[in-house]
């Protein structure tokens, strides 16, 4: 080949990611990919390699797109290509993020057809779902053709042969129609790189750690291309500091000093710190406590992992539940307050002593959104008042003779109007027409207000009003009530929730 490629391959910067409910760790999301971008202008490299999951959700904010368009442009300026493919995160049923920013000339969607820099071809699948992979169609490849010396694949998936993975790089490599030198991987966190059939295969590493798990030291790829073959290197990123404390309780008396002094023992300044606590699991503690103090000491966030009860960032251990516990009568209230699905959710979250009150925002917003997830906006509003409409408007049967002799009678018909009863404790019922008089117009000057002669076997508070009807050929009364019609209900998502 005429002269060596260099690449930049990264991935999972997951911008705009709110990490701890932190606008400080949103921002360093933002840094991370910044300086990634910086370091490619530095280098000069031939493109910038994206792997997926640039932004953290399908829905970024102004704010976030905004941000990172001025960062991509600055490759434009420098004349280096940042070329994308679409992660699980950012993924839209439709047109893509990264549609928007091709069409504005400041990326390039990877895809089946080659984009090509020199004798490279570099091609893209996105994100495709679990269940979909048994199913994927590599022919797709073939109407583009390819007689480049190095071939090269960017992929956003968990991949065998690693331990997490999902789809078996062997059977990509194998039904690729076309050599593969290099798999590009995006989606796994961590940086590895392992040979498969003479195919070297990479994930790179996110930029900026989206969770406390990931200890190691983020980074991103450099895949030099030449007539020697391929070499991947690793650089590190420099990113905010995670600060992780070990503290061993033995003694309830003393259980505040040992964790305060050994806190002591770091520097956790602008930090996010994570104590985790070990020791004796009869011994109670208060992690709100904790958490104020290690704000004091300057931690950016603070977090605490208690590894007696394997739980991660409780607010306080949970007490056993006594018949006098207040919170017990309120959940009770609560199950008489008709509230939505929405409201028993937010409510349970508010409420759990389990959960550190630094997180209940973003546990609220991550199970609001699994709830929103799960609705089918096309489907009618499960609402309760969907009973009385559908009671309202279907014809009233008359209950007064409600036998096995009568199961098989017309069904008599009748309205409802709004007015409310008289009195509260008068019982009310509805003595309907026969179908066939239904239609019937009624004469005005029969209307009476006489409550005496209403039937009392049925509806009680019902809020009709009751109308008799009087002809010369008949002897008896009918009652008969009129429906007052309302305007179609509006909906908002609150009536979903």
């Amino acid at each position: 080949m005429g002269r060596e490629i260099k690449l930049l391959h990264t991935a999972d910067t997951h911008i705009g990611y709110r990490q701890y409910q932190s606008e400080s760790r949103r921002q360093d999301f933002l840094d991370a990919f910044s300086t990634v971008i910086n370091d490619a202008i530095e280098m000069q490299v031939d493109a910038v390699v994206h792997a997926g999951d640039l932004f953290d959700s399908r829905n970024p904010t102004l704010e976030d797109i905004l941000e990172t368009m001025r960062i991509i442009s600055r490759l434009k300026s420098s004349n280096i290509p940042f070329l994308a493919i679409v992660g699980n995160h950012e993924s839209k049923q439709h047109t893509q993020w990264l549609d928007l920013f091709e069409k504005m000339g400041i990326a390039v969607r990877l895809g089946y057809e080659p984009y090509k820099i020199d004798e490279v071809s570099i091609f893209g699948i996105d994100s495709v779902p679990k269940s979909k992979i048994p199913y994927f169609d590599y022919s797709v490849f073939n109407n583009y053709s390819n007689n480049s010396q190095y071939n090269l694949l960017v992929m956003h998936q968990l991949m065998k042969p690693f331990a997490f993975g999902e789809w078996d790089c062997e059977e990509v490599i194998e039904y690729t129609p076309f050599d593969v030198h290099a798999i590009l991987l995006g989606d796994y966190h961590k940086h590895e790189k392992i040979d498969v059939n003479n195919t070297w295969v990479t994930y790179c590493g996110s930029t900026e750690r989206t969770s406390s798990s990931e200890r190691e030291t983020r980074s991103y790829n450099i895949v030099t291309i030449n007539d020697s073959g391929i070499d991947i290197s690793r650089r590190n990123l420099p990113t905010r500091d995670f600060e992780f404390i070990p503290v061993t309780i033995k003694d309830k008396d003393n259980a505040y000093d040992d964790i305060f002094n050994t806190v002591k023992e770091y520097n956790i300044e602008n930090s996010v710190t994570i104590v985790e606590i070990s020791g004796d699991p009869n011994i109670t503690i208060s992690y709100s406590e904790i958490e104020d103090y290690l704000l004091n000491q300057g931690a950016l966030v603070p977090r605490i992992r208690d590894l007696r009860t394997g739980s991660d960032e409780l607010d306080e251990i949970s007490m056993d539940v006594s018949f006098s516990d207040p919170d017990e009568a309120v959940r009770e209230e609560l199950k008489n307050m008709n509230l939505t699905k929405g409201g028993l959710l937010v409510d349970e979250i508010v409420r759990d002593m389990k959960i550190v009150k630094s997180n209940i925002d973003s546990k609220i917003d991550d199970e609001m959104e699994k709830l929103l997830e799960d609705i089918d906006f096309t489907n009618p509003v499960p609402s309760s008042s969907n009973t009385e409409t559908q009671n309202q408007n279907e014809p009233c049967k008359d209950h007064s003779n409600d036998s096995q002799d009568n199961k098989d009678n017309p069904i008599e018909t009748g309205t409802i109007t709004d007015k409310k009863n008289e009195s509260e404790n008068e019982q009310t019922s509805v003595t309907t027409e026969s179908s066939e008089n239904y239609n019937k117009e009624q004469p005005s000057d029969v209307i009476k207000d006489d409550t005496k002669n209403k039937p009392n076997n049925v509806l009680e508070n019902s809020g009709y009003n009751w109308v008799e009807d009087r002809t010369d050929n008949k002897k008896h009364q009918k009652k008969k009530a009129t429906h007052k019609k309302s305007a179609p209900k509006q909906h908002n998502l609150g009536d979903y929730l």
